[in-house]
């Protein structure tokens, strides 16, 4: 085959995203040859789809500079058809060959491992450089296609940008979501509700539902990774520890944020699930909401682990040293909000996992080594650094504005000391310690995000209490704090049950003189009254498993109770804790909160997997009572 010089250089770009093996000895490779060979030495382990362009010398370079930008984005081989109308013994072969093996016919499930079989193959070209002709051969193959072929080379260009590069939500498909994200799960009250006005498109108003698939993505319907391992009480937790959402999603201004333990941050379309841009990989898992505010999405990257030399100098020094907790690397990273490009990044010696908060210009994370750090949120500059007096293990940090003072307290909880912190946002001077007279188990206080009532003033944290080693029970406390001064207003023990993995705790969520949250140990959701403590009603998780549920915080919307624990989402009444609806969309949820638009439900699951569901699916009564 005669290459021209044009063609050669445009090949050579789009080869690069090729793959293969070499050329016998002394045969000198066409393109359509080296492309189809490369491919297979780049994916020796098959993949799960294939960009086919077209090898004829006089088709359009749109071709490959669609074909290239569509194989980046799937990160997929760009192979090269004979002729406009002819496979080609090479491409065939190479096709063969990136089939994915089914290496484990036992079907255990295991993450990053894609289904076996043929790939998908993407036809991209005008219908001019690839033949309607090669769709009849690739279907009669086995192999499904997507064509994407199209009249005219811009057209073509337009399509794959569609799905390459999206366009962002319209002004008119965000308007009933919020313009920033400053704290864990939205806002201080943790209740992450926002109705949309009467002229928000339909879509909001009515709901929406789809199911997005991010990098480590096991099947919804599939059991967890390592269950013949681990048994149900261990698998779900290593699952939301090391490989899905372990909290919730963020939504501002049509687009969904979340960040995921495979150590990337997606962006999606509110409306369409459709992906805008993802970032990463990150140093470790992200376990947290993004932040978003000041043009910047915010996330924080870190583990659950402890490094053997530091537990054992703990240890030696009889407790005396002060323990951090994470094993490997752990920063905070800053995304340009529209784009996902990388503006700035910090690093921190212990662990990374909480939620950070952006207050008036200023982004706060505390993290595994003890600190409470402070950075100017547009430039990541270093504004001051605190000891808390104890290591934070997924405590987000929140906040309380004095509203005679002015004056912004940062709030988290550490474990070691198990101290409840109030820190000066302005100096990072610590205003007071909460240590409570409460017998607090493991990680305590410092594995528990502050719920922070502003309008009353009232801070609540709660904690798993009064371990009994013989029979491996805890109970869990819940407490209200004086936001001015850290003084303990009530505790309240919610009942015992069999101590759980992992977190043990749950997020609590204020509503009206109302404080709602659940209890992993007991695998109860709980309303109490927010003056007294007084427990009003318990609702009981059903078939919830040895590792328990109820750890995320609740969403007050429509006059329901929202919550998502175990494989399901329900629907209370907020007045008595009766079951109005329920819906299991597969997969299982971890610490997660549920958000909600208009009439649909946003959350993040531990199978990797970022959802949308109408309430309607929850509660068939939300839209008929015009709720």
């Amino acid at each position: 085959m005669k290459v021209g010089r044009k063609w050669s250089a445009v090949a050579a770009a789009g080869v690069l995203l090729g793959a293969g093996m070499a050329s016998a000895a002394g045969e000198v490779p066409t393109t359509a040859t080296s492309a189809a060979q490369m491919a297979v030495r780049m994916f020796p382990s098959g993949s799960s789809a294939v960009i086919l362009c077209s090898g004829d010398p006089k088709s359009e370079r749109s071709d490959l500079v669609a074909g290239q930008a569509l194989a980046a984005y799937l990160s997929a081989p760009l192979l090269l058809t004979q002729s406009a109308g002819e496979l080609g013994p090479n491409t065939l072969q190479s096709l063969s060959q990136l089939s994915v093996p089914d290496a484990n016919p036992a079907g255990d499930v295991q993450p990053y491992q894609p289904a076996p079989g043929k790939p998908k193959v993407y036809l991209v070209g005008t219908t001019d450089s690839l033949s309607g002709s090669l769709v009849n051969q690739l279907q009669e193959l086995g192999y499904a296609v997507q064509d994407l072929r199209t009249d005219s080379a811009s057209a073509l260009l337009s399509e794959v940008q569609n799905i390459v590069a999206p366009p962002l939500p319209s002004q008119a498909d965000a308007s009933g979501f919020p313009g920033k994200w400053t704290t864990y799960a939205g806002d201080q009250a943790h209740n992450p509700f926002y109705p949309v006005p009467d002229s928000a498109p339909s879509w909001e108003k009515e709901g929406v539902m789809w199911n997005f698939p991010e990098k480590a993505a096991v099947p919804l319907s599939q059991e967890f990774p390592d269950l013949r391992q681990l048994g149900m009480r261990g698998a779900p937790v290593k699952m939301t520890q090391s490989l899905g959402n372990a909290c919730g999603v963020t939504a501002v201004d049509g687009v969904i944020y979340a960040e995921s333990d495979d150590a990337h941050l997606y962006a999606l379309d509110a409306k369409t699930g459709q992906l805008l841009w993802q970032a990463g990989p990150t140093v470790n898992a992200l376990m947290g909401n993004p932040i978003v505010g000041d043009g910047l999405v915010y996330v924080t990257a870190g583990d659950t682990g402890f490094s053997f030399s530091q537990v054992l100098k703990f240890m030696l020094s009889q407790g005396k040293m002060q323990l951090v907790r994470g094993l490997t690397y752990s920063a905070i990273y800053a995304y340009d909000q529209k784009t996902g490009r990388l503006v700035w990044r910090q690093d921190f010696q212990g662990n990374a996992m909480p939620t950070p908060a952006l207050v008036d210009h200023a982004v706060y994370e505390a993290t595994g080594d003890g600190h409470l750090y402070a950075f100017d949120s547009k430039t990541g500059k270093s504004l001051w650094t605190t000891g808390l007096g104890g290591f934070d293990s997924m405590s987000s940090a929140n906040y309380w504005r004095d509203p005679e003072t002015g004056r912004v307290e940062i709030i988290v909880g550490v474990s070691d000391a198990n101290n409840v912190v109030a820190v000066d946002a302005q100096t990072g001077k610590v205003l007071w310690k909460q240590p409570t007279t409460l017998n607090i188990f493991n990680t305590g206080m410092g594995d528990n995000t502050p719920t922070v009532d502003q309008e009353n003033g009232l801070v609540f944290q709660d904690s798993v209490v009064d371990n009994d080693p013989k029979t491996n029970t805890v109970d869990l406390a819940i407490y209200a704090m004086d936001a001015r001064t850290g003084k303990m207003v009530w505790s309240t023990k919610l009942g015992r049950g069999s101590s759980p993995p992992a977190y043990k705790a749950g997020v609590a969520m204020v509503h009206d003189g109302v404080v709602y949250v659940g209890s992993p140990a007991t695998s109860r959701y709980y309303a109490l009254d927010e003056k007294t403590g007084h427990v009003l009603w318990t609702f009981h998780f059903q078939n919830s498993g040895p590792a328990g549920a109820g750890r995320g915080s609740a969403v007050y919307a429509y006059d329901r109770l929202w919550v998502a624990a175990g494989p399901k989402v329900y629907a209370l009444d907020p007045k008595t804790g009766k079951e109005l609806g329920s819906y299991e969309p597969g997969g299982r949820f971890g610490i997660v909160n549920p958000v909600i638009v208009g009439k649909t439900m946003y959350l993040g699951n531990s199978y990797d997997w970022i959802q949308a569901i109408p309430l309607s699916k929850i509660d068939p009564t939300v839209q008929s009572s015009g709720a």
